[in-house]
């Protein structure tokens, strides 16, 4: 898969598996944070948090896709439990791979 910029800033996303996250760095700064949980063979997306002044730079959507794509790449699927996961895949529907069919959690309203 062709990874797409979704900010304008230079973010790295870094998984912490021992906290069960997935951290939007700015250089040393923490700016977000994607919380997952490990269920069944499957990974259940909780919530996603972008610090108030990096709201609005397209931090969430790095943040997403970074995740999504590890995810991906670890032969696992996705249950989504927030919110601003289903409407990012609902954007972006080449991933929509990367959710689990049988447990895909909240479903598209489109």
């Amino acid at each position: 898969m062709d990874r797409i910029k979704y900010s304008d800033l230079d973010i790295r996303v870094a998984k912490d598996a021992k906290s069960e996250t997935y951290d939007a760095w700015l250089g040393p700064d923490r700016i977000g944070t994607l919380v997952y949980e490990l269920t069944a063979g499957r990974v259940a997306m909780i919530s996603v948090a972008v610090e108030p002044e990096y709201q609005h730079h397209g931090v969430s959507g790095e943040l997403i896709a970074g995740a999504l794509e590890d995810v991906a790449d670890s032969g696992r699927k996705v249950t989504i439990i927030c919110p601003v996961v289903r409407s990012f895949i609902d954007d972006h529907p080449e991933y929509a791979g990367v959710v689990d069919p049988e447990r895909p959690g909240i479903r598209s309203r489109r």
